[in-house]
């Protein structure tokens, strides 16, 4: 008789994968709990290291299975295939009864397409379900928060909601700060809901980033919900109300894709997404995974919602609106709030760049704090999308422009390399369409963009304005990573004084100029255009154009100084 029992190598390779996994999240979630200390600490060099170590960890212990998967692959017999689809299933009983079970999937996925260099998709070795999922309801996500009834008086609620968290003892004037959100709520809800209030929810954990603390919340009266965030800074004299969230926009704002990601010490993710998904409905779930520090996952949710929308639309791929690039290949898909980057084979002569470099400058943005003005962006590899979806203009421009990193078949377009990022209305376009006082705003927001940008040690390299973006809240934000550099990395000159006519009039330096000088004078040329721009620059930003400017920013953060950037507005904060 054939021998019919299970081949070793199947519980081999499922136990390689659900231990990896729990070391993946164990060590996550060890490094999410140290934010805590470091606030209380005020050791904010610790928590950007932690950052920054938390970031690579996912990627890191997928490649451990990879290669260790390999190894217990390689024998001949029993095709690897085969083997993995077999222990896929035991990795399902593994897994099914954990609180992470949507992270443990996509643990399997990542290093399933690596492993078998997956194309577009495979149904038979992938956790591909693209139908509804569903978020934990508030019975089963109970766990995650706290429920405040408002039994006497809003400032007394939020006394409690104080006086029960983890940083109760470090308030240097809780009463004081509680009547002053008092105060504010009651305000807005005279607005909204005729100043009822039945309770507040508080999510159990705090979230923490850079410099600042918040508790999560919502306000609730019957069926209506509203976001409550409360943003705690940690001073000398202790910890203080910074501000207080109570719209869905400014709440949105805080979980936007242009931020760092939170630290959130949760067992139960899906549930505290839930938890947020109720008082933002219109933030996407991968964005909200992504915030809270799952952007493995929430790469998968995107990747999911991708293909699901392509099955119940018929638009195409198309170029997106904005100037063409010179180093990528911009396209996207009308209906799907999202932009497709590709690089080129060939770059403009103008460009001394390479794919290497254009690369690296993605990898730093992913490391970098991106202070509201930087969009964060997902890397794909072999994604496959039927040919027919792609207008045969871009089609050519795939076929001429991107022949390393598209193949095109038939009746398929494979992308092996790309990048995405959320689709944002070009800051060149918004200048030239929207009203007088909507581009006055903006381009006022554009100089404090470029500012932000070098208070955290980012030079954008090119500052026409095509390369911005304007978020649908109005914020001006850089998407264009080409030329990006550190600060430390540019040589800020004084523009010398030419000596004789013929200097002046010459096409060509006079004098010699290395590769990472940068002549500040001349950013008055091209920040003078369209006329808004220059009348802004001239008036409150003129300092762009020096070159003490710029040195005074590498001099900051030669000094080692965290500066600080509040993601919420003016007047959300309580002085």
């Amino acid at each position: 008789m054939p021998d019919c029992s299970p081949d070793p190598r199947v519980d081999q390779l499922a136990r390689l994968l659900s231990d990896t996994f729990g070391q993946y999240h164990e060590r996550f979630l060890e490094l999410t709990h140290r934010a805590a200390n470091c606030f209380k600490q005020r050791d904010w060099a610790g928590h950007q290291q932690d950052t920054k170590t938390r970031l690579n960890l996912h990627k890191q212990l997928v490649f451990k299975v990879v290669d260790a998967a390999r190894e217990i692959l390689s024998p001949e017999g029993t095709s690897a295939r085969e083997l993995w689809i077999d222990a896929r299933r035991r990795y399902v009983s593994l897994v099914s009864q954990r609180l992470d079970l949507e992270l443990a999937e996509t643990f399997y996925n990542s290093v399933t397409r690596r492993l078998f260099r997956i194309v577009g998709l495979d149904e038979e070795l992938e956790f591909l379900w693209l139908g509804p999922t569903k978020l934990p309801n508030d019975d089963s996500a109970r766990g995650e928060y706290r429920q405040f009834p408002v039994e006497t008086t809003i400032t007394a609620c939020v006394q409690s909601i104080f006086e029960s968290g983890p940083l109760a003892t470090l308030f240097a004037d809780a009463t004081g700060d509680a009547d002053k959100i008092a105060e504010r709520i009651t305000l807005r809800l005279e607005r909204a809901w005729d100043g009822h209030l039945g309770a507040i929810d508080i999510l159990n954990p705090v979230f923490y980033r850079n410099k600042g603390a918040y508790l999560v919340g919502r306000l609730r009266w019957l069926n209506r919900l509203a976001p409550f965030v409360v943003a705690l800074v940690h001073s000398t004299e202790g910890v203080k109300v910074d501000a207080v969230l109570l719209t869905e926009t400014d709440a949105s704002r805080l979980f936007g894709y242009t931020r760092s990601y939170f630290h959130v010490q949760c067992k139960h993710p899906a549930a505290v997404v839930g938890f947020l998904k109720s008082f933002l409905p219109v933030k996407p779930v991968a964005e909200l995974y992504t915030s809270i520090g799952y952007n493995q996952h929430g790469k998968t949710n995107l990747f999911r919602a991708l293909y699901r929308h392509m099955d119940h639309s018929n638009t195409r791929f198309e170029r997106a609106r904005g100037a063409r690039g010179m180093v990528m290949v911009v396209f996207t898909l009308p209906s799907f709030d999202v932009v497709f980057k590709l690089i080129k084979d060939r770059f403009a002569p103008t460009k001394r760049s390479t794919p290497e470099d254009v690369k690296r400058r993605y990898k730093l943005v992913f490391g970098h704090d991106r202070v509201g003005r930087l969009v964060d962006a997902q890397e794909f590899t072999n994604l496959s999308f039927n040919r027919d979806r792609f207008d045969e203009e871009l089609i050519d421009e795939l076929r001429n422009e991107c022949a390393r990193t598209v193949t095109i078949t038939e009746d398929q377009v494979i992308l092996h390399h790309s990048y995405t990022e959320r689709r944002l209305y070009p800051l060149n376009l918004y200048l030239r369409e929207m009203s007088p006082e909507r581009a006055r705003s903006a381009a006022i927001d554009y100089g404090h963009a470029i500012k932000d940008l070098a208070a955290v040690n980012i030079f954008p390299g090119d500052l026409f304005p095509k390369n911005f973006g304007v978020t649908r809240h109005g914020v001006v934000v850089f998407y264009d990573y080409d030329e990006l550099a550190l600060l430390n990395e540019i040589n800020f000159r004084e523009m010398p004084v030419s000596q004789t006519y013929e200097d002046e009039m010459s096409n060509q330096p006079w004098f010699p100029v290395a590769s990472n000088d940068v002549f500040p004078e001349e950013f008055r040329t091209y920040l003078r255009s369209p006329r808004v721009v220059g009348e802004v620059m001239a008036t409150r930003h003129s300092d762009i154009c020096t070159v003490d400017f710029w040195k005074s920013m590498q001099e900051l953060h030669h000094a080692g100084e965290l500066p600080d950037f509040f993601p919420y507005p003016q007047e959300a904060r309580i002085v």
